[in-house]
């Protein structure tokens, strides 16, 4: 079951890692995913400080 799940990330991973490697030089790719993981962080650090 495990190695199932592996699996099927692996699959899932591959098309997105090809896009990567394809597009490694575009500025604007890098952009993006910075973007996108400071959003990821301010949602996560809103939702574990929501109280104070």
């Amino acid at each position: 079951m495990i190695l199932g799940i592996i699996d099927k990330l692996n699959e899932w991973i591959e098309p997105a890692k090809a896009f990567i490697e394809n597009n490694h030089s575009n500025p604007i790719l890098w952009v993006a995913l910075f973007l996108i993981g400071l959003a990821v962080f301010a949602l996560t650090y809103g939702a574990l400080n929501k109280n104070q």
